[in-house]
C-alpha cells in the first residue's frame, strides 16, 4: 500500500508542472515557465544541498522530499515545456 501511495505522489508532482507548463509554453509565456521551472530546480538544489551538511533540516527528509516531490516536478516540468514549445511552433507553422 505504502508503494501505491508514494507513487501517486511522484505522479502528481510530474504530472501538474507538466499540464502547467505545457500550457504556459503553448500560450507564449516561456518567462513564467522558465520561472517556475527555476524555482523547481533551485528547491531541489537546496534539498540536496541540506542532505550533506548542517542545515537546519534533518537529512533523511531533505532526500526524502528532493527526490520523491522535487525530481518527478523537474523533469515533468521539462518534458511539459519542451511539448509546449513544440506545440506553440506547430501552431505557428499553421497560420
Amino acid at each position: 500500500m505504502t508503494q501505491l501511495l508514494i507513487l501517486g505522489v511522484m505522479l502528481v508532482c510530474a504530472g501538474l508542472p507538466f499540464v502547467l507548463l505545457t500550457k504556459l509554453m503553448r500560450t507564449g509565456q516561456s518567462g513564467l515557465a522558465v520561472t517556475f521551472g527555476s524555482v523547481i530546480g533551485a528547491t531541489l538544489v537546496i534539498l540536496i544541498y541540506a542532505s550533506g551538511r548542517p542545515f537546519g533540516i534533518d537529512p533523511v527528509f531533505a532526500m526524502t522530499i528532493a527526490m520523491l516531490v522535487c525530481v518527478p516536478a523537474l523533469l515533468g516540468s521539462t518534458a511539459g515545456a519542451f511539448l509546449g514549445w513544440l506545440l506553440r511552433r506547430q501552431d505557428d507553422r499553421r497560420v
